[in-house]
């Protein structure tokens, strides 16, 4: 490696930034770090490694198992195969139980049809539209109202919108079930309504490593937030 990769490899503690271009070694120096706190006495237990998709992840995991042996397991996953993995521990302290179901785009798109017909003036056939609002407002972390706020001005049907996404959010609650972006959102309402959790992950989890870090959400950059508050060790 270069003089900067080792750098970024050997530095230890507290918030690191990493800023290099496509094909420029990147994953390698991540994964590299990772072996090297391991090798220093950090446990694997105590390392995260959140990347944007499972064959990045997969391959993350190769790449440390080939270093360190395949005894050592670091947690390496996406940010929803993350939260699904800590909401299945405590999905009851919201209002869930553990073997919630995950609703694919599909059946997302199938309980919109449904509710449509009971949200006067909405129209079946701009259930893509309204997906793609549901999907916006969750990402942003705004619940019907504040997201109706937020579109009355710029989106004709704001209020058929609104009323959508609120009788969506219930029929998913009634079925136990949570679709794509409610992994992430669920997970960081779970951490604010319930400190004990979030401590229990921060305790475990003092190293925090998080590839493509520019491609982060909102939703995505406060998870990542609340987990490295306690030690700040974020790279």
């Amino acid at each position: 490696m270069n003089p900067q990769q080792t750098a970024a490899v050997e530095d230890k503690d507290g918030a690191i930034l990493v800023i290099a271009g496509a094909g420029s070694g990147k994953t390698r120096v991540l994964t590299a770090r990772i072996c090297a706190l391991v090798e220093s006495g950090v446990s694997p237990y105590n390392i995260l490694a959140i990347t944007f998709t499972n064959k990045a992840a997969g391959e993350m995991k190769e790449r440390i198992e080939g270093v360190l042996g395949d005894s050592v397991s670091v947690w390496t996953s996406t940010f929803h195969s993350m939260c699904a993995r800590m909401l299945r521990m405590d999905a009851e302290r919201l209002g869930y139980t553990r073997d919630f179901t995950i609703y694919t785009e599909l059946e997302s798109e199938r309980v919109v049809k449904r509710v449509c017909d009971s949200v006067q003036g909405a129209d079946v056939k701009r259930k893509g539209s309204y997906l793609d609002h549901i999907s916006r407002a969750k990402t942003a972390a705004l619940p019907p109202d504040e997201y109706y706020e937020e579109i009355k001005d710029v989106v004709t049907d704001a209020r058929t919108v609104a009323l959508v996404y609120r009788a969506y959010e219930q029929e998913l609650k009634n079925s136990n079930a949570m679709d794509f972006d409610d992994l992430l959102l669920k997970t960081v309402d779970l951490f604010e309504k319930c400190p004990d959790v979030l401590e229990r992950w921060q305790n475990r989890f003092r190293y925090i490593n998080v590839d493509e870090f520019q491609d982060t959400n909102r939703l995505q950059y406060k998870l990542v937030r609340m987990l490295a508050a306690k030690w700040d060790n974020v790279f």
